[in-house]
């Protein structure tokens, strides 16, 4: 092919452009709008000026990188850090939706509440137990002892999912990020 004009004004369809540059014509409308591949707007059919597209193109694949050695950056694996990034938030999002995994604020006040009620109730055993136990024989004191404590550590073992997506403890979280 000859070219008698400005081979900066040479324009080709999208779908020759797609061939040429080994991508889908859909593809090649994410380009347009993102502003690598240029169309020129004289053509009613919708062509794209092939040097300049060609050109963009190539400096998005990372062929002309910024920088130099190992400090170059290129745009297509930063795009696909970003991508991966994306994808795994909306992955934990999910599971959080689907009562999977719990924030770990949420986690955090659960557990310390948990724990707060048994410190509360394993200091109270003295006092609870000590008319109880009161003239019996150093075994019998610790069977009792034993039972009230296995009691009270059970309690612990009772836990359910719902304890994590109680709307309380929900609105706390997000009153406690909000004042973050």
């Amino acid at each position: 092919m000859k070219v008698a004009g400005d081979p900066r004004k040479i324009t080709v369809s999208q779908s020759n452009f797609a061939k040429a540059i080994g991508v889908t014509t859909g593809r090649v409308s994410q380009l347009i709008k993102e502003g690598v591949v240029v169309r020129d707007d004289k053509d009613a059919r919708g062509g794209v000026f092939l040097l300049e597209s060609a050109r963009n193109y190539d400096r998005l694949k990372g062929v002309t990188t910024q920088g130099d050695g190992e400090n170059s950056l290129d745009l297509m694996e930063e795009k696909a850090r970003h991508e991966r990034v994306k994808r795994e938030l909306a992955e934990l999002k999910l599971a959080k939706a689907e009562a999977r995994v719990y924030d770990a604020r949420t986690v955090e006040m659960v557990m310390t509440e948990m724990l707060s009620n048994l410190r509360t109730q394993l200091l109270g055993l003295p006092s609870k137990m000590a008319p109880q136990l009161e003239g019996k024989e150093k075994g019998e004191i610790y069977g009792i002892m034993t039972g009230e404590i296995e009691d009270k550590l059970s309690e612990l073992s009772e836990y359910t999912p719902e304890l994590f997506t109680n709307e309380e403890i929900e609105e706390e979280v997000a009153a406690d990020e909000a004042a973050d």
